[in-house]
């Protein structure tokens, strides 16, 4: 097998080498660090802040041992996995994308880091972010701009655009996000991958370095539906350091995944997310929905209520958002404030938290506001979209209105001659589901006529994610869609 198109295959398909004994953890990790080596850094893809070669190159050889004597650590048994870097590590520089924290060094993992370890999984390094995880871009002005694989002039997408883009290239059997208002799914579906967020709950947070309490998810970034299906059982559970995470017990998600749509119901939003939307998004979103109907299911145009009410969600994001960093920060700095830290800030996230601490010009977000829109504007919001699910099983839209912008379109994007602005023309589609914590998954559709990926978002109610994969899994094997990017 050409080393390209072993370093394509689906986590699942790597991990079940190893364990037949056709592939070494060691050669696996070898081939990614080459790639890494070869068409990464900063004047290349940028996928990644930390490489951790030696580290990696240790476990592996470990792992290796192990599965000489037929001992396997876990479903995830020498798999090289790429973590973003507001991802704990203990003794391994996080910086959360931010060049305050370009030292740092936690004395532990994050929860999920330890899952990943315990499923048998090999860190091989940290993947660059937008700064603090506030933004949609992935150009970063620390640590430099990470480029979508398929089109190195365009953004893979934030904030996980580093974990996408390392899935997407080869540089890893599959990685970890985070996922505040799309961060996840955005990345994934701008970079021709699945991008899971799990319900709200299902992974525990500690160790994140959380953008938002009430709407953070960690999810996987994957090759496959099922690949993702295997992350999430490797990383699901509860974490006494995250007082939201559940304490449902996790299924064996990859082994229960089902392939029959025929009978499902699907709503389309119509009132929602199709009054703006580039025309090969468009063309692709329709192509899907004809293969969704061949393969048995049904469609049902809804109007979901209250979504006038969405802008308001941002005000708990931003007020969370500066709690949350200095909260962080301390750990660094005993005695840190933002305040004192605000001019090592990047431009875009320096204007957002020097707006919340009260500088001139600024407009915070008042303590009476705060309550009025987590009590009573998510409640409404909330009701809205579980009324447009009533007999359904699934709401479908595309994942972005748009393929991959331009490199430096930060402010604003180009839709066909149409500027808008750029954060919220790409968190439109996803960020309502963080709001009302629905699980939700995208999956590749299609392509732009110039070849850039095109995601199908699917999302379901709380806490039936096992229900989202089997659909998207479904779509996926009948599709197909996925094409590696030609690297150079």
């Amino acid at each position: 097998m050409k080393s390209d198109d072993l370093a394509n295959l689906p986590l699942t398909q790597l991990a079940g080498m190893v364990r037949q004994g056709t592939l070494t953890s060691r050669e696996l990790v070898e081939l990614y660090l080459e790639r890494i080596e070869k068409y990464d850094g900063r004047s290349g893809i940028n996928a990644y802040i930390t490489v951790m070669g030696d580290a990696a190159r240790a476990e592996a050889d470990a792992l290796d041992k192990l599965a000489r004597a037929r001992r396997f650590q876990g479903p995830l048994h020498g798999m090289p996995i790429a973590v973003k870097d507001n991802l704990d590590t203990q003794g391994v520089r996080t910086t959360g994308g931010t060049k305050i924290l370009n030292d740092w060094r936690p004395q532990q993992d994050a929860h999920v880091v330890r899952k990943l370890k315990a499923a048998g999984a090999v860190i091989i390094g940290k993947t660059n972010l937008h700064e603090l995880a506030f933004g949609v871009t992935t150009n970063n002005p620390h640590y430099g701009p990470t480029r979508n694989p398929y089109d190195t002039s365009r953004i893979p997408g934030g904030s996980s655009g580093g974990s996408a883009a390392a899935c997407a290239a080869g540089f890893c059997a599959a990685a970890l996000g985070s996922d505040t208002g799309g961060s996840v799914r955005i990345p994934a579906a701008l970079c021709g991958l699945v991008g899971l967020k799990p319900s709200f709950g299902r992974v525990g947070r500690g160790g994140l370095i959380c953008l938002s309490f009430s709407r953070d998810v960690i999810g996987p970034i994957t090759r496959t539906v099922g690949d993702a299906a295997l992350m999430l059982e490797a990383i699901s559970g509860h974490d006494p350091h995250d007082p939201e995470s559940s304490r449902r017990r996790a299924v064996p998600y990859a082994l229960r995944l089902k392939r029959n749509l025929k009978g499902k119901r699907f709503g389309i939003p119509v009132n929602l997310f199709f009054d703006v939307i580039h025309s090969d998004t468009e063309r692709v979103f329709a192509e899907a929905v004809r293969e969704l109907e061949k393969l048995g299911g049904t469609m049902k145009e809804v109007r979901v209520k209250h979504t006038d009410l969405l802008p308001t969600q941002f005000s708990l994001v931003l007020a969370e958002a500066i709690f949350l960093a200095e909260e962080y920060l301390t750990r660094f700095d005993p005695g840190a404030t933002i305040d004192a830290y605000l001019d090592q800030l990047g431009p875009d996230v320096r204007a957002v938290f020097g707006a919340q601490k009260g500088l001139p010009h600024s407009r915070p977000v008042p303590g009476y506001v705060y309550v009025k829109h987590m009590r009573e504007s998510r409640t409404k919001i909330a009701s809205g979209f579980a009324e447009a699910m009533k007999g359904l099983d699934a709401l479908i839209m595309p994942t972005t209105v748009m393929p991959a912008a331009k490199i430096g379109e930060d402010d604003q994007v180009d839709l066909e001659g149409r500027m808008l602005p750029t954060m919220t023309t790409f968190t439109r589609n996803a960020n309502p589901f963080n709001i009302v914590k629905y699980p939700a998954i995208t999956v590749p559709a299609g392509h732009s006529r110039t070849g850039l990926p095109i995601g199908l978002q699917i999302v379901t109610r709380p806490w039936e994610d096992a229900a989202l994969l089997d659909i998207a899994h479904e779509f996926e094997q009948a599709t197909k869609h996925r094409r590696p990017p030609k690297l150079s």
